[in-house]
């Protein structure tokens, strides 16, 4: 699990020694905050969009970061848009409307119209493509 130490300034270059101690009790796991970011997303945002395993972030609140993606329909295309914090205590959503908030900066933002003629849709490898062709005949005798 990675972990992130919030608010650490640091040298580009020589000795760094941080010395950290701080003390909380885990009561919401990694996947309960995913599990909890992916329904308030659904309910919330838009099913287009998912949460993605978090990052332990230590800062004065604890928290889970969990990051957020964007598919599109016939894509396989996965593009982190932005993250939703989640307390590790209380298994809550810090500051929903500001995470909302921000996500739909971000989608109005990168919105552009499709212009004339082209579509977001692209055409499906061979692969991808069902055999629609009639099963074979099985012939009892």
């Amino acid at each position: 699990m990675a972990i992130i130490l919030n608010n650490y300034v640091i040298p580009e270059k020589g000795p760094v020694n941080i010395d950290f101690r701080q003390s909380f009790e885990i009561k919401c796991t990694a996947v309960q905050a995913k599990r909890t970011v992916n329904n308030w997303l659904l309910n919330e945002i838009s099913y287009l969009i998912g949460a993605d395993m978090p990052t332990l972030v230590l800062h004065q609140r604890p928290t889970w970061r969990v990051p957020i993606w964007l598919t599109l329909p016939g894509t396989k295309h996965k593009e982190i848009i932005g993250t939703v914090d989640v307390d590790v205590e209380t298994g809550q959503i810090i500051d929903p409307a500001n995470s909302k908030a921000q996500l739909e900066r971000y989608l109005h933002q990168n919105n552009a119209p499709i212009p004339a003629g082209e579509t977001v849709i692209r055409e499906l490898p061979p692969d991808y493509i069902a055999n629609l062709s009639p099963p074979p005949q099985i012939i009892n005798q």
